[in-house]
């Protein structure tokens, strides 16, 4: 095998395809796989569990095969300088060059590398932009401790012309429709990785405004097409929590503000949430909203800021980057932030905006 590719290109593509490699495996599953054929060349990394694949062009001149460590070869093109980077292969190395640079890297057997299937069946195609910007608003709530794998997912649901992206970590929970999408092939409800749609929303990120995706479903797992990427993941087996039913559907309080001015003094008090228990308070009352957070070690901040409320003066608490999150979350100049008392969830979302919620369980003070 014998190509060259920019730099950037390439790094890119590698650092793509080495985030699917597990730091858990050895040998040739603990590498990426690279497949040229004329000036096509393929990377793709698994851990079987997910599969990102990137075909990009290349000037080629000797077609094959080669699998080379993830991280390492990664971090070798991203050292070099910007420009044509020289790839081939030297008997069971590959060296990979550029001007006075050449690195000499051993490789694993094709063989011994995992069996990636292709992607077959119907593919739905949805606005690219659309779903990307719902993942955005979703994938952040999602549980990252593996002890909980249910909830370590977004749960993906058709709800009549659009679809429904779920995911909750049992302190927010965030729900976006995204109108417009037609039923998958599938008649089941799909839970999938947060880690899986991470990557498909930095695929995503790019295209322009016209761009689709396209997905295939079948029982156990779900690839998406995006552009010359494709990823595919393994489904979560299991009974997604019935989350919607947490949603109240009445508040007696209610504060509607500036999302930016809220944001900036929200990340000013942030500076004083050190400790692990950390909180922010705020205090609600007519035209003002107070926040305050204390720290032991640090000291304290208090901010005041303008804003419409309607209710009775309450203070309630919650966790300063969850609640950021969530406002960062709402699109729009203006968030509204609904809340009963202390101690029940409050909901952030967006003025005259119904396909966004995002439900936040206070912190006791």
């Amino acid at each position: 095998m014998k190509f060259k590719s920019e730099r950037d290109i390439l790094a890119e593509a590698l650092s793509a395809a080495g985030r699917a490699v597990s730091n858990r495996t050895l040998g040739a599953p603990s590498g990426i796989l690279l497949n040229l054929q004329g000036n096509q060349l393929t990377i793709t990394g698994t851990d079987t569990d997910l599969t990102v694949r990137t075909t990009f062009m290349v000037v080629g001149s000797e077609d094959g095969s080669v699998v080379v460590p993830a991280r390492l070869i990664g971090d070798v093109v991203r050292s070099l300088e910007s420009g044509a980077v020289s790839v081939h292969t030297e008997g069971e190395n590959v060296e990979v060059e550029l001007n006075n640079a050449r690195f000499n890297l051993r490789t694993f057997p094709v063989a011994d590398y995992p069996k990636i299937s292709p992607i077959t069946g119907a593919i739905v195609e949805i606005p690219a932009g659309d779903l990307a910007h719902g993942l955005a608003q979703t994938i952040r709530a999602a549980a990252t401790d593996d002890a909980r794998p249910l909830l370590t997912g977004v749960l993906l649901t058709s709800e009549g012309e659009h679809l429904r992206l779920i995911a909750t970590d049992s302190y927010r929970l965030a729900v976006r429709d995204v109108v417009g999408v037609p039923p998958f092939n599938s008649t089941k409800d799909l839970l999938v990785p947060a880690r899986a749609l991470s990557e498909l929303q930095r695929a995503a990120a790019n295209l322009g405004d016209d761009a689709t995706i396209g997905i295939t479903v079948t029982d156990s797992e779900i690839s998406f097409v995006v552009g010359e990427t494709s990823i595919a993941s393994r489904l979560i087996d299991g009974n997604y929590p019935s989350v919607l039913q947490l949603i109240p559907t009445t508040f007696t309080n209610q504060l509607r503000i500036a999302k930016d001015t809220f944001l900036n003094s929200l990340r000013r008090a942030k500076l004083m949430a050190k400790d692990h228990n950390a909180s922010v308070r705020l205090t609600l009352k007519e035209l003002t909203l107070e926040i305050r957070t204390q720290s032991q070690d640090s000291g304290d901040v208090e901010d005041k800021i303008q804003a419409d409320y309607t209710g009775e003066e309450i203070t309630v608490a919650f966790n300063p980057q969850f609640l950021i999150e969530g406002i960062e979350s709402v699109v729009g100049d203006e968030i509204v932030l609904d809340v009963s008392d202390s101690v029940r969830p409050a909901l952030i979302h967006g003025v005259d905006d119904d396909k966004f919620k995002y439900l936040l369980m206070p912190v006791r003070i």
